[in-house]
């Protein structure tokens, strides 16, 4: 099996290049590309990865020590809506499991990079937990698992439930409703430092549609009474970015309306008790394939997007701020092709205080799924003249899971996982590789 990231390699094109060098993590088996993939840092500086296998069982590699935890506990068990989060040298990991006995939730954790503790059983049946599944954690050692589950309660099927932990996932509390007395509430969402958890959902009432908020203070032992962020107008979908610059939170989601869809923010500067919104006006034509948000620690925010309008196939764009999100620019094209009869689509983002920002996305430009990068060394302001493959244009169909915006910068280098398929079916099976670039002398 190969581990070593391999060096960047010379190919000469007619146009910019940074072709990445490539890691083939899945010599001997294939992966399921229609399951996340998870790519993370952790406080030693090493990288590690997560995915699942075509039987179900997920594997957790620590890339850079050559350490393989392979999460499977008997044939055939599937390991759904598995999450994988680092804090420190701590890996966290959570999942839900369906059998005839009902849906069971499960946390597990890898302690200091090395040891693999038993299953903690979070949820055994009482909330039908769903696979949409959040971790947040400090590095005190309080941790807070986040779900949706579909039993009935009241008059609703679908509430977000938490349960909490504070010494580093050992043990749990009993999970807590967080929705009750809403309706419909989806798409679970935390953000946490080390002195509060923030919870962010789409919920419902008989005749509102909301964005809601609630907080934690004391690791779960208390929770604020919900506050509504705004009334909404139409329908939110997956996704729900929540970021916190300096003093100041942000949430951006994004809404399907009668009069059209589009991408909205709301911030707060006193901790979530009174907040400000905004509509970008210039997206409510587009329909949005994926929305990604990065920040800096100067104020500087970047939004990433992909959409499509009636007359247009999806393009990537970008939403730049530099005074913690209180102004935009205006919304800019990121992808330099003359023609409209391929698309580009689900950017991820990454941003340096340095004012370096990074941007990749899946292109189709050479027909095949192909990956090309744009970035910016000035906070966004100016982008490179050409976009950059960072694979063998046309060769092989090549993508990436694009919902968890894991591009990790690491002693110069930027990393991400990769799906390689072998044909042009695009089935479930594929081979998993890591890429490695340098824009910085990488770039030719």
């Amino acid at each position: 099996m190969v581990w070593i990231l391999s060096l960047l390699f010379a190919v000469f094109l007619p146009v910019s290049s940074a072709l990445a060098g490539e890691a083939l993590l899945t010599a001997d088996e294939f992966y399921s590309s229609y399951n996340p993939t998870y790519l993370k840092l952790d406080g030693s500086g090493n990288l590690w990865t997560a995915y699942h296998g075509m039987n179900g069982e997920v594997f957790v590699k620590n890339l850079t020590e050559k350490r393989q935890f392979k999460m499977s506990e008997g044939e055939g068990k599937r390991y759904r809506g598995f999450i994988m989060e680092v804090e420190g040298n701590n890996i966290y990991m959570s999942w839900c499991e369906k059998s005839k006995e009902g849906k069971k939730l499960y946390f597990r954790a890898i302690y200091d990079g090395k040891t693999l503790a038993e299953p903690v059983l979070l949820d055994n049946n009482a909330t039908e937990a769903l696979t949409r599944i959040k971790i947040g954690a400090s590095s005190g050692g309080n941790i807070q698992v986040v779900w949706y589950g579909e039993r009935m309660v009241d008059s609703s099927k679908y509430h977000l439930y938490a349960a909490s932990s504070n010494d580093f996932g050992k043990t749990f509390s009993e999970p807590r409703n967080l929705t009750r007395g809403y309706l419909n509430s989806i798409y679970p969402t935390i953000l946490m430092d080390d002195q509060t958890a923030y919870v962010f959902s789409y919920s419902m009432t008989d005749r509102k549609q909301l964005m809601m908020f609630r907080k934690t203070t004391d690791n779960g032992k208390t929770w604020s009474e919900p506050a509504i962020i705004r009334e909404l107008d139409g329908t939110v979908t997956l996704f729900v970015n929540p970021v916190k610059v300096g003093k100041r939170l942000h949430v951006f989601w994004y809404t399907t309306t009668e009069k059209g869809p589009m991408v909205e923010q709301a911030w707060s500067d006193d901790e979530g008790t009174t907040w400000k919104t905004r509509v970008f006006e210039e997206t409510r034509a587009f329909d949005i394939t994926l929305l990604n948000v990065a920040h800096d620690n100067k104020g500087r925010i970047y939004m990433a997007l992909s959409g499509r309008t009636s007359e247009t196939k999806d393009k990537v764009y970008i939403l730049r701020s530099e005074d913690n999100g209180s102004t935009w620019d205006k919304l800019k094209p990121l992808r330099h092709y003359p023609y409209e009869t391929t698309m580009a689509t689900k950017p991820l983002i990454r941003a340096e205080d340095d004012g370096t920002v990074v941007v990749v996305w899946t292109d189709y430009r050479n027909i095949r799924r192909n990956l090309y990068m744009q970035y910016s060394l000035d906070g966004g302001k100016t982008w490179q003249e050409k976009d950059m493959p960072l694979v063998e244009p046309g060769k092989l169909n090549t993508s990436y899971w694009p919902y968890t915006n894991d591009l990790v910068l690491l002693k110069g280098r930027y990393y991400l996982l990769a799906s390689r398929y072998r044909d042009d079916r695009l089935l479930e099976d594929a081979d998993l590789v890591l890429l490695d670039f340098d824009i910085k002398g990488g770039v030719r």
